[in-house]
C-alpha cells in the first residue's frame, strides 16, 4: 500500500521502516509538482551596443550544479549563479559566429565549441579574456566531451571528424591533438560517464557505439573503417568488400575500440537525421531525438548501451548479437522492399529518399542543392571534387563494386543461359515452326534490354538485370533501386552482419517549428527524462510511478517488446519553441532555453 504523504514517508524513515515503493512515491511527487519560480530574459538586456544574445543553444551546469552557463545564437555566452539565478558574467563576443556547445572539464574550466570552427577554453575566475583557441575543425564545431580517463579533451563537428586535445600540453604550436576518427554525417557524440564507451549519432539514421573506448589507440584500432558504406552493405544486402573487411571492428576478438551499430526504431520511425544524444548517467542507456525521414514527425527514443550477452553460440563464433544472415534469398525481401521508398546513399550515409541535401546551419536545417548542371561524369567528377576528403571514396568504392559484381553476374547468366539453350536445342526432336526456340540473336537482344547505362538531367544510372545504381550528381546520392522481379543475389557464399536490437523505449514529439535541434536530457538520478515539446517541455518516465531504470527481469521483457516513454509532467512557460532542457547534477532544478533567448528555472512545489 502506498505512502499517503510526505510526513508519513520521513517518519517512517526516521524509525527505520521502508517498504518496496517508497522511494519511487517520492521522485513522483518531486517531479509531477515542478513548476517555474523564475526566468531571464536575454533579449531584454541588450549589452552596451544593443546587441541581443538570440536563441539559447545549450545550457550546461559545472559538477557542483552552483553554476550554468549557457551558449547562445548570437556569439554570447552566460553565466549564471545556479542557487540566486543571477547573471554574474556575460561575454558578448565569444566567439566569432554563434555558439554551440559548452563542456565542463572541471569545477571552473570549461570549453566551448562554435559555428568559427574553433573550441575555445574558458576558466571561470577570469572570463575577460579566453585561456586558448583550438583549431583544426574545416566545419562548425557542434561537440565537446572530455575523457577522464584518458585526460583528453573530445570535440567533433560537421566536418565529420573527431580530435582529441592534450589540454595538459604546452607547446608554442599550442596544444597536442590528433584527428582519430571521421563518419560522414555526423552529428554528435558523447563518451559515457565512465569513460569506456565513445557514441556517435548520424544523419543517416544510426547509431555507432564503440565499446571498450581507448582513446589513444582508436585512430589506428578502426583506420579507414567507414560506417556510412557499411551500413549501405547491410540495407542493400550486396555484399561490398571494402566494407566487408572491417567485419573484425565488430567481434569479441576487437579487446579495444569494438565497434556496435543500432538500427532499430519505432515501426511508425523511419528515422533519419538523429540531432540528439544524451548517455544515462549511470551509463545504463542512451537518449536519441530524430527526425523521421517524412519531415513530418520527430521522436525520443531510448536504446540500450551495453554489450550483449553472449550466448554459447556467439561465444563459439566470436560474435555478440550479431547475426549472420545470407544475402542469396532475398525473393522475400526484394517483395517487401519494393512497397517501400528505395534507400539513399546521402553523403556516406544511408538515409531514405529525399529531393535534395539537408545542411545544419548553427541549430537550424535548411535545404542546400549545390549543383544544377548537366548530367554525365565530367560533371560528377567537377561536383564532387568541392567534397572533403573521405566522402568520394566512400561512394564510388561502392559503385565500382556494385557495378563489378553486377557485371560478372549478368556474364555467368548469360553463359548458362546459352548453355541452356543449346542443351535444349540438341534434345529437341524437330517439330513445327510454333515450338522452335528463339534464335542466339534475339536471346542476346532479350539480354541486353535488361542491361543498360543511360544519363539524363542531373544522374548518372547504371542498371543490371533488374538492380540499378544512381547517381544523383544535385543530390549527392548513390540510389540503390530494387526490381518489381527478386534477382538472385549471389555472395559467393559470404554473409553480412545483422545489427543487434536495442530500443527499449520511445516517444512521438511534436514537430513545431520542424528544423530546429531540440536537446533533451536526463534527471541526475537517470529517472525522468526531460524533452522539449513546443513551447514547453515534458518529463517522461519508464513508468507511470516514476520507477528508477527497469531491473534485468523487466529489462529482458521491454527489450522484447519496447514500451512508450509515459508522460508525467508538462509544463509550458516559453512564448518560443524550447531547444535545450538541462537537470542539475545536485538536485531537482530544472532549467530550459528557448528560441526567442529566455531562460526559466524550474523546482518541485511540494
Amino acid at each position: 500500500m502506498r505512502i499517503a504523504s510526505m510526513e508519513q514517508y520521513l517518519s517512517r524513515r526516521e524509525s527505520g521502516f521502508r517498504s518496496w515503493g517508497d522511494e519511487d512515491f517520492v521522485m513522483r511527487r518531486i517531479y509531477t509538482t515542478m513548476n517555474m519560480f523564475n526566468s531571464y530574459h536575454a533579449n531584454l538586456r541588450p549589452d552596451e551596443a544593443g546587441r541581443h544574445t538570440g536563441a539559447i543553444f545549450n545550457l550546461e551546469f559545472n559538477a557542483d550544479g552552483n553554476v550554468l552557463v549557457a551558449a547562445t545564437e548570437r556569439k554570447c555566452v552566460l553565466v549564471f549563479d545556479a542557487i540566486t539565478q543571477k547573471e554574474i558574467v556575460k561575454v558578448p563576443d565569444a566567439h566569432t559566429d554563434s555558439v554551440n556547445c559548452i563542456k565542463f572539464f572541471d569545477e571552473r574550466l570549461f570549453a566551448t565549441g562554435s559555428d568559427d570552427f574553433t573550441v575555445a577554453l574558458w576558466d571561470l575566475r577570469n572570463m575577460r579574456e579566453k585561456l586558448r583557441v583550438l583549431h583544426g575543425h574545416s566545419n562548425w564545431v557542434k561537440n565537446i566531451e572530455y575523457s577522464s580517463k584518458d585526460k583528453l579533451l573530445v570535440s567533433s563537428g560537421f566536418d565529420g571528424s573527431i580530435f582529441t586535445w592534450d589540454i595538459a600540453s604546452h607547446t608554442e604550436q599550442g596544444l597536442i591533438s590528433q584527428r582519430v576518427f571521421h563518419a560522414s554525417g555526423l552529428m554528435r557524440c558523447r563518451i559515457s560517464p565512465t569513460g569506456d564507451k565513445l557514441v556517435l549519432c548520424t544523419s543517416g539514421g544510426y547509431i555507432m557505439i564503440i565499446h571498450h573506448l581507448d582513446l589513444t589507440t582508436l585512430h589506428k584500432d578502426l583506420s579507414g573503417f567507414r560506417p556510412g558504406i557499411y551500413r549501405l552493405m547491410q540495407l542493400g544486402d550486396q555484399y561490398i568488400p571494402q566494407a566487408a573487411k572491417y567485419d573484425h571492428v565488430f567481434s569479441r576478438r576487437q579487446k579495444k575500440n569494438r565497434v556496435e551499430l543500432v538500427t532499430d526504431f519505432p515501426e511508425q520511425n523511419d528515422a533519419e537525421m538523429i540531432m540528439a544524444l544524451q548517455i544515462h548517467p549511470h551509463c545504463r542507456c542512451m537518449l536519441t531525438r530524430n527526425v523521421s525521414c517524412d519531415e513530418q514527425s520527430e521522436w525520443t527514443c531510448i536504446h540500450d548501451i551495453n554489450e550483449e550477452v553472449p550466448t554459447s553460440e556467439s561465444e563459439q563464433e566470436d560474435e555478440v548479437k550479431l547475426k549472420r544472415r545470407h544475402p542469396s534469398s532475398t525473393s522475400s525481401r526484394a517483395a517487401s522492399t519494393s512497397e517501400t521508398p528505395p534507400a539513399t546513399l546521402e553523403g556516406s550515409e544511408v538515409t531514405s529518399a529525399r529531393p535534395t541535401r539537408r545542411v545544419t546551419r548553427g541549430l537550424h536545417l535548411f535545404r542546400y542543392n549545390p549543383t544544377s548542371g548537366r548530367g554525365g561524369s565530367a560533371a560528377v567528377a567537377r561536383y564532387l571534387n568541392d567534397r572533403p576528403e573521405s566522402f568520394i571514396p566512400d561512394i564510388w568504392a561502392a559503385e565500382v563494386t556494385v557495378q563489378e559484381r553486377a557485371t560478372r553476374q549478368n556474364r555467368a547468366r548469360e553463359a548458362n543461359n546459352q548453355a541452356a539453350a543449346a542443351a535444349a536445342v540438341s534434345q529437341r526432336q524437330p517439330t513445327t515452326g510454333t515450338d522452335c526456340p528463339p534464335s542466339t540473336e534475339e536471346a542476346t537482344a532479350e539480354r541486353n534490354s535488361s542491361t543498360s547505362s543511360t544519363s539524363s538531367g542531373s544522374s548518372t544510372s547504371i542498371s543490371t538485370n533488374g538492380t540499378t545504381v544512381r547517381v544523383e550528381i544535385g543530390t549527392r546520392r548513390l540510389v540503390p533501386f530494387v526490381a518489381t522481379t527478386a534477382p538472385e543475389l549471389k555472395t559467393n557464399g559470404h554473409s553480412i552482419l545483422v545489427n543487434a536490437k536495442k530500443l527499449l523505449y520511445y516517444a512521438s514529439e511534436t514537430n513545431t517549428k520542424p528544423g530546429f535541434i531540440k536537446e533533451p536530457g536526463f534527471s541526475a538520478d537517470g529517472r525522468i527524462i526531460c524533452s522539449p515539446y513546443g513551447n514547453g517541455v515534458r518529463l517522461l518516465g519508464y513508468s507511470a510511478d516514476c520507477c528508477d531504470y527497469p531491473s534485468y527481469k523487466t529489462f529482458d521483457e521491454v527489450k522484447q517488446s519496447p514500451r512508450q516513454l509515459v508522460e508525467l509532467a508538462h509544463i509550458t512557460e516559453h512564448q518560443d519553441v524550447v531547444l535545450c532542457a538541462k537537470f542539475s547534477p545536485r538536485e531537482p532544478l530544472l532549467v530550459t532555453g528557448c528560441n526567442s533567448g529566455e531562460v526559466t528555472w524550474y523546482r518541485p512545489n511540494l
